[in-house]
C-alpha cells in the first residue's frame, strides 16, 4: 500500500476517535487548516497532505483532555506537552494524538529526547482563546506569546541558531537563555495564564493561542468558530466551523484553487521507507 495512503488511514482512525468521544460527551471540535480545506474541496483528505489539524475553543479543549486519556482506542495516545521528557523537554505547546504504530524516520538521540513523539504520525490539537479587539493590546499580547515561546525553546534538545539572522538571532538566543533559568513547568503555567487572559472579557475576536511563532497567531472572528456543522469527510460526517468560507478566506485567500503540481507534496514526513518510515494500519 502507498505510504501516504497509510498515513491517511491512520489519521482517519484518529479523527473518528475524536468524533466518537466528542459526540458522546457533547464536546465541539473543529476540523482546521488543511483538513478543513480537504473537507470542503475534496470531501476528504487533500490527496498530497500528510497531517490533520483539529481545533477546540478553550472550554471544549479542556473537557476533551479530561476524558480522552481514558477513552481513546488502543494504538492512539494523547500526549500533552508537559508529558514529553518527563516535563523537561520542550517541543511545542500543542498536545498531540499519537498513532503509536508509526515512525517517520529511524530513531536517533534527538527524537529520543522527545520520547520519539514528534517522530510518529500525530494529529495536533489547537486551542482557540479570545483576544483583545484593540489593535495595540492585541499586538502586545501576541508579542508576549512569542516571548514565552522563545523562553520555552531554551528547553529544546538543541537550537540551530544558523536558521536566524541579525536581530532575530539575538532575540532567540536571549529568550532561550532566559528560559533556562525557569523550569519548564513554570513556563507552561505562564503560557496558559497568558493564553487565557482575555477569555473572561467581552471580545468578538479569537486566536489560535498554541500555534508556534513560525505560523503566526491567526486572528479570526469568534462567531466563525462557536457553531459547528457536519461535513462529508472520507464517507463520514465530521465537525467543522459553520462559517468555513469566512475562516478559510481569512487564512488562505483563494483556498479552492489547488497549488501548482510541484507544490503538491507532503509537508511533515518524507514517506521514505529507506529512512525508516512506516505506518501499520
Amino acid at each position: 500500500m502507498d505510504m501516504l495512503k497509510k498515513v491517511h488511514e491512520a489519521n482517519l482512525k484518529i479523527l473518528l476517535e475524536v468524533d466518537r468521544i466528542c459526540r458522546k460527551h457533547n464536546i465541539k471540535y473543529l476540523m482546521d487548516s488543511g483538513t478543513l480545506i480537504g473537507a470542503v474541496r475534496h470531501k476528504g483528505f487533500i490527496p498530497w497532505d500528510d497531517d490533520v489539524d483539529i481545533a477546540f475553543v478553550r472550554g471544549d479543549y479542556e473537557r476533551f483532555l479530561e476524558v480522552a486519556k481514558d477513552e481513546l482506542a488502543e494504538g492512539i495516545e494523547l500526549v500533552r506537552p508537559v508529558d514529553i521528557g518527563g516535563g523537561k523537554a520542550f517541543f511545542d505547546f500543542t498536545p498531540k494524538l499519537v498513532y503509536t504504530k508509526s515512525r517517520k524516520h529511524f530513531e536517533d538521540e534527538e527524537s529520543n529526547y522527545y520520547d520519539n513523539i514528534p517522530n510518529k504520525v500525530c494529529v495536533d490539537l489547537f486551542v482557540i482563546d479570545k483576544i483583545s479587539e484593540n489593535a495595540f493590546w492585541r499586538k502586545l499580547h501576541i508579542l508576549k506569546m512569542y516571548v514565552i515561546y522563545g523562553m520555552a525553546m531554551g528547553h529544546r534538545y538543541k537550537l540551530d541558531y544558523a536558521k536566524y539572522k541579525g536581530l532575530q538571532k539575538l532575540q532567540v538566543m536571549t529568550l532561550a537563555t532566559l528560559g533556562k533559568l525557569f523550569s519548564l513547568k513554570t513556563i507552561y503555567r505562564i503560557e496558559k495564564k497568558a493564553a487565557t487572559h482575555y477569555n473572561r472579557k467581552n471580545s468578538s475576536l479569537c486566536y489560535y493561542s498554541n500555534y508556534e511563532p513560525g505560523y503566526g497567531h491567526v486572528i479570526i472572528p469568534l462567531e466563525g468558530v462557536v457553531k459547528t456543522v457536519d461535513y462529508d469527510f472520507e464517507g463520514y460526517k465530521l465537525m467543522g466551523p459553520d462559517n468555513y468560507d469566512g475562516v478559510l478566506k481569512l487564512i488562505y485567500g483563494d483556498y479552492m484553487t489547488p497549488p501548482p503540481e510541484d507544490k503538491r507534496i507532503p509537508k511533515h514526513g518524507e514517506c521514505d521507507e529507506a529512512k525508516g518510515f512506516y505506518v501499520e494500519v
